[in-house]
């Protein structure tokens, strides 16, 4: 799936986008491929994929699937796939991270995912709960609060959108 259409990319966009996706992604797919976790999962709505040991979830026009190797966000119209795999870490259409109006797509369904998630379970089970399940990112080692880094990122990923608007 080439990006052809996708339009210009600015790098330093895409270098500050990868630089909060990149941990939050890390730390979501460790936490997401533990028993209990997936049991919670399940609980939101996710549900078995064909491939096994994998959920899926349709979230915003894309499918969310969470497996034991790789979290995957691809677009329901075929426009795209955001991958994150702990080997290859984070991919667009198989390719590096780009930040295109595709890539930054995608990156808001996850990162909306993510912050919808988060607060189902703190909601859920409280904001200790929510803290005490341990995000840890493998880059830095350092905990990371998904629910205020999915804020971060979401004023990164519409920062181009509102300067449009005001245009």
């Amino acid at each position: 799936m080439a990006s052809d259409a996708s339009g210009p990319v600015d790098g330093d966009r895409t270098a500050a986008i990868a630089e909060h996706l990149v941990p939050l992604l890390d730390s979501t797919h460790q936490v997401w491929s533990t028993a209990q976790e997936r049991r919670r999962l399940r609980a939101f709505g996710f549900r078995p994929a064909m491939e096994s040991g994998v959920l899926k979830r349709e979230w915003r026009r894309t499918q969310v699937r969470v497996g034991p190797d790789a979290l995957r966000v691809v677009a329901n119209d075929g426009s795209g796939e955001l991958a994150w795999d702990p080997q290859a870490g984070l991919t667009l259409d198989g390719g590096l991270f780009r930040a295109t109006p595709a890539g930054i797509a995608l990156a808001d369904s996850i990162n909306g995912l993510i912050h919808g998630y988060e607060r189902w379970v703190e909601a859920r089970e409280g904001r200790e709960e929510r803290l005490r399940r341990g995000h840890w990112s493998a880059a830095n080692r350092r905990q990371v609060n998904a629910l205020a880094e999915t804020r971060r990122l979401q004023r990164l990923l519409t920062v181009g959108t509102t300067r449009a608007r005001r245009s």
